[in-house]
Formats: C-alpha cells, structure tokens, sequence
C-alpha cells in the first residue's frame, strides 16, 4: 500500500481462503493506498491472488474490491474483511463492515469474486445488514465473518451490531446473521436474525463481540462463537468470556443450549480475566 517508506499507507485486518479448484489463495485485507484518487486515510478493501504451491502473486497486484462513498473522500470507509470460498460456483464471497453513504453508518457489505480471474461477479458492493434506520449512525454492524455451506448451497454471515429492534438500545452489541444463496448472493430466511442474549435486553453495558462462524456438514449446524459478557452464572459485567450457538442450516434457528459458555478464565464473578479473539474450526474427519 502506497510507497515504500512512507508510514500514511497502511494494510490491515487481512483474511484468506484457499480456491481447491484453481489451488489458488485470495487475501483480503484493509488499506489505504493512494493510488489513482484515493486519498490518505481512506480504506478500502483490497486483494491478492496467491498461488497455492509456492505462494507467488498471481493476477492484478492489489486489486481493489470495494468502493465505499466517493473516491477522495475518507470519511467513507471499509474495514475488517473476511472471505470465504464456495467451490461449487468456484467463488469468492468477501464481506466486510463499511460506512457507504452517511458517515460512521456502519453496514455489513459484500462482492462476489470469480475464482478463476478475481474479477467481480454480481451487484457491485452488495449490502448485508440492516442495524436500525438508514442515515442514522448511533447503529452499526461491526467485525463480520462468513462461511460457505457446500451442502446447502449457501452461506452465513455473522457479524456484532447494535440495532434499534425490539427494545435494544443504542450501544447494546448482540451477534446477528444472515443467510445468502451461494449462487446469487441473495438474501435467504429471516432477515438480520439475532443469535446472542447477553444480558438483560435494554441494558448497554452487556454486549457480544467479535463473532466466528463455522460449518459442519455431517450436523447440518453452524457453530458461531464470540466474546461477550453476560449475567448468568455466576458471570458479572465486564467479564469477558467466550460463548457459543448452534445454529440449524435449514431454517436459520439456534439449536441446543442458548448462549452456551465455553471458556473460564479466572474465577467466576471477576472481571480482571478476560476471554478474547475467539475463533473457531470444523473437524469433517472427526465429525
């Protein structure tokens, strides 16, 4: 990003996939590069083919894949990408949070990226996520993540927002989702469904952050885990620890236990020890 030596341009937040067709990975990360009019503190998310064998560049150099707001202007951004590839239409999905129209509006956005050229594919810069009223900044959709379901043709979406249903209120993180048809990127189920409970609802100080989703086919169930705080079990505020949900690949439904509690760190009920930068993988040998 930019030239070598200057410290204004910056590449951050990078994700990859690995292309099983083509035996190929994709980078996605977040810059600001200064080329063509581009400006100084304006991010956008970019890309770099990989060949799988020797990790070579292969393709355009730092290809740019979203285009949020006006070039020149860095009050409109994107940020922390994630990819995910889908062998079956032999695609990229990339999704990441970004701010398109009005200032600080983050929303959850998306491309489709031939795997074969890293070309675009569809809607250009396609949106996600819907966090309270359009032009109304106070509700975000931060951090996403996604993963392709090869069995059901489709992919999931998770990401922490905070929106204005029910009686959430501004500030109040929870993890949401969405469904999309692998084909066509299109929305499918329940729209912007909720997948986290910390806390009582109406209370700002507890929250669910950083989401990561997996598949397992052999389940037909998603795995989302992320970090949050919450008041059950012995658990107070400000004490981070990581949680977990499964969720059905049919209809979109958590399955099991609500807001399971997977880590304990530290004793219960003290907020010095915390859980953080969750992630989480799928083991098809294993089941």
């Amino acid at each position: 990003m930019g030239v070598n030596g200057v410290g204004t341009a910056d590449a951050v937040a990078p994700s990859v996939a690995w292309n099983s067709v083509n035996n190929e990975y994709l980078v996605v990360w977040s810059g600001d590069d200064g080329t063509g009019t581009l400006v100084d503190g304006e991010f956008e998310i970019f890309g770099q083919r990989l060949a799988g064998a020797t990790g070579a560049e292969v393709g355009t150099n730092d290809f740019r894949i979203s285009d949020m707001g006006l070039d020149g202007d860095p009050l409109l951004d994107a940020e922390t990408p994630a990819v995910a590839y889908n062998a079956t239409q032999n695609e990229y999905l990339v999704v990441w949070s970004g701010d398109d129209i009005t200032d600080e509006e983050m929303e959850v956005h998306g491309q489709r990226l031939a795997g074969v050229t890293g070309a675009e594919v569809g809607t250009n810069d396609f949106r996600i996520s819907d966090m309270g009223l359009n032009g109304d900044p106070l509700f975000d959709a931060l951090a996403p993540q996604v993963v392709y379901a090869q069995s059901r043709g489709e992919y999931l979406v998770v990401w922490e927002g905070d929106d204005n249903s029910g009686i959430l209120v501004n500030g109040e993180f929870e993890i949401w989702g969405q469904r999309l048809t692998a084909a066509t990127g299109a929305e499918v189920g329940t729209n912007d469904f909720r997948i986290s409970d910390m806390g009582p609802d109406g209370n700002a100080s507890y929250d669910a952050q950083s989401p990561s989703v997996a598949w397992a086919s052999a389940e037909n169930r998603y795995l989302v885990v992320w970090s949050g705080d919450d008041n059950v079990g012995g658990v107070v505020e400000g004490e981070r620890e990581v949680f977990g949900q499964m969720i059905d690949g049919t209809t979109g439904s958590a399955v099991g236990t609500n807001d399971f509690r997977i880590s304990d760190m530290g004793s219960d009920g003290d907020p010095l020890f915390d859980a953080f930068n969750r992630s989480v993988g799928y083991n098809a040998a294993a089941g």
